[in-house]
This record gives structure tokens, C-alpha cells and sequence, in this order.
């Protein structure tokens, strides 16, 4: 028995110390005052709640030339959504079901400093809660719409076809949010 435990300690070094793979950067609670602008250019103000890794890479063109930028989340100053993507999700009876989502934004920096990505919005800034004194909501930047194959219109009232990128929100979804400094 006691031959046993040698073996397993020595063909085991260092189990005990074995930490926890992670699977991706460590996230980080914020909180901010906040401005968010809807699709139809309504405000709403509050208290914005967001989870997000402390730092994340963000790819850019300035000039022609394609870059890579370190962003601290803290240094967010606006993010203002101006493309959104149909992507077919499913279908059923009445048509197709299809998620639009940010393909093109622009971030706006405490320092002034700006960067268009055109590469599509990271999982951690698809949706905001806010709160202030009527009480809390969670915003969205992306809209559900199902294409009716009947009469090639969308169950929201929007107007365009399946496919192609919008240039315009649905109404409820955000537009721009910035982040008022104290």
C-alpha cells in the first residue's frame, strides 16, 4: 500500500497545484452613468451595467492600413452601432427567422481617440442594463425579425430585403450609448 502512494506522488507531481483552466479573459463587472440613443432617436438615461474582460483587441483600418489596438474598458467613452447583419437563424411555417446583428461600430475613446471596426461586435457589449428612477431594463444591439414568405415582409413593419446589411436599428434597439464621466 504504502509502494502505491509513492508511485502516485511521484508519477503525479504537482496535482495538488493544478489550477483551473481558463477558458477565456477574466470578466469584470462596470457601472456607469450612461446615455443610450434608440433606433428611433430615444434617450434614456440611468445607471448602465455591463460585464466585460478589463482589457480586449480590437482589429482597425486608419489610412488603408489594418491595425490592432489594446482598448481598457474603463477608457469607453461612446460606442456607436451603425451596421447590422442579418443572420439567417431558422425558420418555421410562416418564414424565415433571422437575427440582425452589429456588423460595423465606431468607438470613441476618453481621449478623443476613434476606431471603426467592421468586424463585428464582441459578445460582452450585445446587450446593456440600465437603471434609473422608473427602474431597470436590458437594451439590446441586435433585433430578432421573421421574413414572411407570403408576402416578402418583415413581422416587425421594417422595411428591406432578407439579405444585406441595414444601416438602420429597429426602433427598440440601441444606436449609440456613451458614458457620462463624473
Amino acid at each position: 500500500m504504502l509502494l502505491a502512494v509513492i508511485l502516485f506522488v511521484t508519477l503525479a507531481p504537482g496535482l495538488a497545484e493544478e489550477k483551473p483552466q481558463k477558458d477565456g479573459p477574466e470578466m469584470r463587472d462596470y457601472s456607469a452613468r450612461a446615455e443610450i440613443t434608440l433606433g428611433d432617436d430615444r434617450t434614456v438615461s440611468g445607471k448602465s451595467k455591463f460585464t466585460a474582460p478589463e482589457t480586449f483587441i480590437f482589429q482597425h483600418n486608419r489610412e488603408g492600413v489594418q491595425y490592432e489596438k489594446t482598448i481598457h474598458a474603463k477608457d469607453v467613452r461612446a460606442l456607436h452601432f451603425q451596421k447590422w447583419e442579418p443572420i439567417k437563424v431558422g425558420e418555421n411555417k410562416q418564414g424565415d427567422i433571422y437575427r440582425f446583428q452589429v456588423s460595423s461600430f465606431r468607438i470613441e475613446l476618453k481621449d478623443g481617440y476613434t476606431m471603426q471596426v467592421n468586424n463585428g461586435l464582441p459578445s460582452f457589449w450585445q446587450s446593456f442594463f440600465l437603471e434609473n428612477d422608473n427602474g431597470r431594463v436590458r437594451f439590446f444591439t441586435y433585433w430578432m425579425d421573421l421574413y414572411k414568405r407570403e408576402d416578402g415582409s418583415w413581422f416587425t413593419g421594417m422595411e428591406g430585403p432578407a439579405s444585406g446589411v441595414r444601416s438602420f436599428p429597429h426602433k427598440d434597439v440601441i444606436q449609440k450609448i456613451e458614458f457620462k464621466v463624473d
